[in-house]
């Protein structure tokens, strides 16, 4: 239900004077790293210009997804550019590449250090890219009259000739799906070209209206548990005698969207609409619009509000431990410090990669739960999260859970919880000229406290799961990291790796996880990191732990089986407290003569207790990867051979059965209003109750779906695809 009322604060009298959209389609992976796939509607410029426009919407088709103002030397892809970037949440930064062909790099990821404001980006719907002789500078503002500064570069960052394109660009970041970005009051250039760049699937184009309305979404007030207050401005009428004003509003993810009832307005102001009966503790998506008497329409851009719980209690973070001995809390990570029992659900009740991206885009603290199993095709896509403050519970989906393929997720924001996920990229049946290169998992270079707990990271092109650069306070546990593609669509050709931890990040926990069939990295410590690395199982592989120089770590408990080469399991130059660690069925050295052993560790998380190595394997093999008391047989296949000393290294994911298919089981979920931490670590626990023994550890191996049934083993198996 809702209810409108009208403000009476009209901004004139009669008819304003009517707008000129700009509306932009545009595809594309992405405007970034070393080419570019976009459409770009642009004006011939030589020298000094000053342009600004106001993007009025952006369609959130991934995080990243693309609109702004854009200098560009030619129309080849790789072409050097800088672009004064806006994405879906709001924010602009900077971006540019210095040379045709080079890495892109910004203010928030390589070009740090050229950023005027706090994190390299600021909220503004006014873009304004001004050049002055050498000196490219990029504004935001929230007005469009007080401009910020976000960056100014000059030519010892890009030097870029008289002659160029400047205009507006659009990427989906989504290959084959359009984009739509709407701009107002562009200035400073007069488009005339309107092209798609790069490898397109679907072709974009322009339209340009005069004399059209338009509204502006309002903020969100007065929200409770079951209702808010939402509104818009209409500003522009489009030369029609009036107007009617209504909201249209979802509920995160859903597709469909609610029409509140309609007012009439016969000139430009405010108007309000009270929803009701919402449902508490969830996320819904709203945006203004508009019909004119001329039959002409309008939307505002979208925005979000997240509901209460309607618990005033306190907040309990009790609830059991893992079943594991390794604690997704044992590390330097503190999990999910933000949730409680406010925080907003997202309920996924279809394994789409469309709804999934709506969870993760949402701009604020999002628990993500699951009441659907099956597997969500990325699509050859990277799933990306941008905004700080996301728990995903995969434990909460039924039997047999959740598996991405087809992409990789990367987590580039900060105190994440990522747990019972499957996430298996494979080579997507591209060949070595796609420049195909997905890890699974990986935290984003900077990132602070994220958990990555009882994942499965399988048939990763570069690497299967790792850590970023200059990361602080990561915790890798009781994860299954196996059978990186070796030889398959990388550009550098054979590769097979594991994991590496980028240089300089600090206070990184790997414990509990079984690296398996990863040829190098198992992990890779690099220049500068801090690191722990206890109770983990490395198999079948040639280059074990391997420490670059100025690396310091904790190595303890860990068991080697199957080296496929004799150099020593530790190595490097690194300087380690080596304690406990074993080598199974060979006699390469534990460590190398490049490390330098301390009697003491040099770091280490209090709440960590480590196991006594001859424990660790078969500790492991029960509590590896996402759902351990409901594997699915991928899973169960590696553990397996782990134990039996078989396997091999693979290609493709078609060598060992193709991409999975899991059963589509539905069930319903209710969220407590309270105890949100108790429930979710429930949750967790009951899948972790694994009494699996593999062969030659003992007999019985059941599985149970996740409302405590015993099923077949079809349940919770996964099957090639027909």
């Amino acid at each position: 239900m809702s209810t409108l009322g009208i403000t009476a604060a009209a901004l004139s009298s009669g008819t304003a004077a009517a707008a000129t959209i700009i509306t932009i389609r545009g595809g594309g992976t992405d405007i970034w790293n070393t080419e570019d796939a976009f459409h770009f509607y642009s004006d011939e410029v030589s020298g000094d210009f000053d342009v600004e426009v106001r993007n009025t919407y952006l369609e959130n088709t991934d995080a990243n997804a693309k609109t702004g103002i854009m200098f560009r030397e030619s129309m080849d892809p790789a072409s050097k550019n800088v672009m004064l970037r806006r994405t879906p949440n709001g924010e602009a930064s900077l971006q540019w590449r210095p040379e045709d062909g080079a890495e892109t790099v910004s203010t928030t990821s390589g070009g740090e250090d050229e950023s005027e404001v706090d994190g390299g980006s600021l909220e503004a719907e006014w873009l304004r890219l001004r050049r002055s002789g050498d000196t490219i500078e990029a504004y935001g503002s929230s007005d469009g009259d007080d401009w910020t500064l976000i960056a100014d570069i000059d030519t010892d960052q890009l030097e870029l000739s008289d002659d160029a394109y400047v205009g507006i660009p659009v990427t989906s970041h989504d290959t084959g799906t359009l984009c739509t970005a709407e701009v107002r009051d562009l200035s400073g250039i007069d488009p005339n070209d309107s092209r798609d760049i790069g490898d397109i699937e679907a072709n974009g184009d322009v339209d340009v209206a005069e004399g059209v309305p338009f509204v502006s979404t309002g903020d969100a007030t007065d929200v409770t548990a079951t209702s808010a207050t939402v509104g818009g401005e209409l500003t522009d009428l489009g030369g029609a005698d009036s107007a009617e004003c209504y909201v249209e509003y979802r509920e995160v993810p859903t597709e469909a969207w609610t029409e509140t009832e309609r007012q009439t307005l016969a000139e430009p102001g405010e108007f309000q609409v009270h929803l009701e009966d919402l449902t508490s503790r969830r996320y819904y998506e709203y945006r203004a619009a508009i019909e004119t008497s001329d039959g002409d329409g309008a939307n505002g851009s979208s925005e979000t509000f997240g509901t209460p719980s309607r618990w005033n209690g306190p907040t309990i973070r009790k609830g059991p431990d893992s079943a594991s001995n390794v604690d997704l809390a044992d590390g330097f990570a503190d999990p999910a410090p933000w949730l409680d029992d406010d925080t907003p659900v997202i309920k996924i009740r279809e394994p789409t990669r469309q709804q999934l991206s709506a969870a993760l885009s949402v701009d604020g603290p999002r628990l993500v739960v699951f009441e659907t199993s099956g597997v969500i095709d990325l699509e050859q896509q990277r799933l990306t999260v941008t905004g700080d403050e996301l728990y995903i519970a995969g434990q909460t989906a039924p039997s047999p859970g959740i598996t991405l393929v087809q992409g990789d997720l990367w987590i580039d924001a900060n105190d994440c919880v990522i747990q019972h996920i499957r996430v298996r990229p494979g080579d997507a049946n591209l060949t070595e000229e796609s420049d195909w290169e997905p890890d699974a998992i990986r935290t984003g270079d900077g990132t602070e406290n994220n958990v990555i707990d009882h994942c499965t990271t399988t048939w990763g092109v570069d690497e299967n799961l790792s850590v970023g650069y200059e990361t602080q306070n990561t915790t890798v546990s009781n994860c299954l990291v196996a059978e990186p593609l070796q030889d398959a669509t990388h550009h550098k050709g054979d590769h097979g790796y594991g994991s590496l931890i980028g240089d300089d990040s600090e206070n990184v926990t790997l414990a509990g996880n079984v690296w398996a069939h990863n040829y190098d990295r198992n992990p890779r410590l690099k220049e500068g990191t801090r690191s722990v690395v206890a109770n983990n199982v490395m198999y079948h592989y040639r280059d074990g732990i391997w420490m670059d120089p100025d690396t310091e770590a904790s190595i303890e408990g860990n068991v080697f089986r199957r080296p496929v080469s004799d150099q020593p399991n530790i190595f490097g130059d690194g300087t380690a407290a080596v304690v406990d660690n074993v080598l199974e069925d060979a006699d390469n050295p534990i460590v190398g003569d490049g490390i330098s052993e301390v009697d003491s560790r040099p770091l280490w998380p209090e709440e960590l207790d480590v196991l006594p190595s001859e424990a660790v394997l078969e500790h492991n093999l029960k509590h590896v990867g996402a759902r351990p008391a409901d594997r699915t047989e991928a899973d169960e296949r590696v553990l397996e051979q782990l134990v039996t000393g078989e396997g091999s290294y693979i290609d493709s994911q078609e060598e060992v059965g193709g991409y999975p298919d899991l059963e589509e089981n539905t069930w319903p979920i209710r969220v407590p209003q309270s105890a949100t931490h108790a429930w979710l670590r429930a949750k967790a626990r009951f899948v972790e109750k694994s009494n699996w023994f593999g062969p030659g550890l003992g007999d019985g191996r059941g599985h149970r779906d996740d409302h405590g049934h015993r099923g077949s083993d079809n349940r919770s198996r996964e099957h090639p695809k027909h």
